[in-house]
């Protein structure tokens, strides 16, 4: 069966439903295709205590009124989902959930063509004006090849397998990945009374309050959100990871080597027995690196307070303790070699990132734009009526956070077929 459609959105996550409620209001003819259910990855593939690293007024979907102020903070995730539940069925949108998007091919005629995959009896294809891509950027977990060299007695866990510290085994666990996921599971695994080492990368550090406010809204205040790629001084700024942050309060390496994280440098491999990991020598490196990054964007801040001549608006900056050095910390040369059993490591927690599963695109005009790391690097394609949403950098730095999807949505919306 092939239906004839104006536009067809993939994916039913933030970005995917943000769009359908832009060409709502425009009451443009649209479908939304979800292989599973709206939101599945903040359904499913969340550890059991997380919380969103954003104010309210940074995570509502637009449209969305729930009499809560933009302040709040410290939401559980099943009351996130709830309001986002709420507002998604007040809304009505369109959605084909259970319904996997095969592949996306242009006609002769110009016109996208979207194959389905799904068992409810629909159309297995949809012959479209228009397609926005929002399939996310959280599809497949990356975990380097040579995991399969660890012993079959390790356990072996990821984010969207790690629940809680009490599934995980007994002994030690090596956290792989030094951003913000990583250190955030790391903290709780301590503050559960594990044994932890942590091997980094090299992520920035940010503060999770500047000034008596949370620093989204001073990101936003100064013009941070909404930079777009060109104004930034390095284009590899692009590809940094997210920077440290705690979900409700800060957090470093220097608050987690205080509750007695072991740290390490960069993971570089298992010996093919899966008796040992092996480390690069740069934890001191990655350290400075965080607290430079943390630095600067108080710098930024206190520049743009500089030029209004208004510092008396503002609360005075107060350290904040986490970022307080910890002398044993700098002084600690890291091992680049470390023996799992001699260490009592029993279990594995990989924290290596996400990638976006984009085999259904089959247009090769549309993936030869796609960046290094395999994402599109803007809304706008070769492809006439083919656009993405949802991913870093699209239009500026909140084009991959809810927020962001406020200005790109009705941007594509402007521009569709």
């Amino acid at each position: 069966m092939t239906q004839n459609i104006d536009t067809v959105v993939i994916g039913g996550g933030h970005a995917g439903l943000c769009m359908s409620y832009v060409l709502q209001q425009e009451g443009r003819e649209h479908i939304v295709l979800e292989k599973a259910r709206p939101l599945e990855q903040w359904r499913s593939a969340r550890w059991d205590s997380f919380m969103l690293n954003t104010p309210l007024a940074y995570s509502r979907l637009i449209g969305q009124q729930d009499g809560l102020p933009g302040e709040k903070m410290s939401i559980p995730l099943a009351k996130s989902v709830g309001l986002w539940d709420a507002h998604i069925n007040a809304c009505e949108f369109p959605i084909r959930e259970q319904t996997e998007v095969v592949s996306v091919e242009q006609s002769a005629d110009g016109d996208l063509i979207v194959e389905v995959k799904s068992g409810d009896g629909g159309a297995s294809e949809y012959k479209a004006r228009n397609v926005v891509a929002a399939p996310g950027n959280y599809q497949v977990a990356r975990i380097p090849s040579y995991a399969s060299n660890l012993k079959p007695e390790i356990q072996q866990l990821r984010v969207g397998t790690y629940t809680n510290p009490d599934a995980v085994a007994d002994g030690a666990i090596l956290v792989v990945g030094g951003g913000q996921t990583g250190m955030q599971i790391g903290e709780e695994l301590l503050q559960a009374g594990r044994r932890v080492f942590i091997a980094t990368s090299k992520v920035k550090g940010s503060p999770r309050s500047y000034r008596g406010e949370d620093v989204f809204f001073w990101m936003d205040r100064i013009g941070l959100l909404t930079m777009p790629p060109e104004a930034l001084p390095d284009p590899d700024m692009k590809y940094d990871r997210v920077p440290l942050v705690g979900n409700d309060h800060p957090i470093s390496h220097h608050s987690l080597a205080r509750m007695g994280a072991t740290f390490l440098g960069r993971l570089n491999g298992i010996s093919s027995d899966g008796a040992s990991a092996t480390f690069n020598d740069k934890l001191q490196e990655y350290i400075a690196f965080a607290q430079e990054g943390y630095g600067f964007l108080a710098s930024l801040v206190e520049d743009w307070i500089a030029k209004r001549g208004n510092a008396i608006d503002y609360p005075p900056p107060t350290p904040e303790p986490e970022w307080e050095p910890h002398q044993p910390l700098l002084d600690y040369v890291a091992p680049v070699n470390l023996d799992l059993d001699e260490n009592d490591v029993r279990s594995v927690l990989w924290c290596t990132g996400w990638g976006a599963d984009l085999t259904w695109l089959k247009m090769p005009a549309a993936r030869d734009e796609l960046g290094p790391h395999g994402r599109p690097e803007s809304c706008d394609t070769q492809v006439p009526g083919f656009f993405w949403l949802g991913f870093h950098w699209l239009r500026f730095l909140n084009s991959a956070n809810v927020a962001g999807f406020h200005h790109d949505a009705p941007y594509i919306a402007s521009r569709l077929r």
